[in-house]
């Protein structure tokens, strides 16, 4: 099925206005561990089309599905994304055909835009008919990472935006996002929220752990 055109320029009198309270940060992670805090809704509004729901894959873990099918962006980020030139951006992709799916077109979308959803521009989706930059998506019906270095054609702040496109082939249900992180290129990709590092006690202990049975092969060394 045809999908808009990459870069979409929306009459001014249709923009939303900007997220009230916005800030402006230059990385952004999520791996829906929480609840959609650093999200909203079409035109700064309830997020009434995405939702945190269980993988389908991996119990015990969350991802960000669709139970309403949209167009223009389902969901937002609710700070702006800025960087001094490239943006870097990871995620994984799971497409999962049901039912009255069309494999291979099942409708997950990612795109940045300059409102909620204004001026936008989409980088990865599950149809090709794009120019670059654009990263094909696959329904693999397995989690898969992609990661993509671009040039924004839409200014250099922008709010991240996903969809479920209701153009597509898929029904609701049948695609997912996790693991998000967006960052200025020049910057070191942020880690997820809920990432735990070792604490530092026990990279003490694994230290001198080290440490002892280095020493105790050198003292083997010099008995021998």
């Amino acid at each position: 099925m045809t999908r808009r055109l990459p870069l979409l320029i929306a009459s001014a009198c249709l923009l939303s206005p900007l997220f009230a309270g916005a800030a402006t940060v230059s990385t952004f992670a999520e791996d829906f561990e929480g609840t959609l805090s650093a999200w909203t809704g079409i035109g700064g509004g309830p997020i009434t089309q995405a939702a945190i729901v269980n993988d389908p894959l991996n119990s015990g873990n969350h991802v960000l599905g669709f139970p309403q099918l949209g167009s223009g962006g389902s969901i937002y980020s609710a700070d702006y994304i800025t960087a001094s030139g490239q943006f870097t951006v990871s995620f994984d992709y799971l497409g999962l055909a049901k039912p009255g799916s069309r494999l291979g077109d099942l409708g997950g979308f990612f795109g940045i835009s300059q409102s909620t959803p204004g001026t936008h521009q989409w980088i990865a989706g599950t149809l090709d008919n794009y120019t670059s930059p654009f990263i094909n998506l696959y329904d693999t019906g397995v989690w898969e990472t992609y990661s993509l270095t671009f040039t924004s054609q839409i200014g250099q702040t922008v709010r991240l935006m996903f969809e479920d496109y209701v153009g597509s082939g898929g029904v609701t249900g049948d695609v997912f996002f996790d693991n998000i992180r967006f960052h200025d290129a020049q910057l070191p990709p942020p880690p997820l929220p809920h990432d735990v590092p070792e604490p530092a006690g026990l990279a003490l202990v694994g230290l001198a752990g080290l440490l002892a049975v280095a020493a105790s092969r050198r003292a083997a060394r010099r008995r021998g």
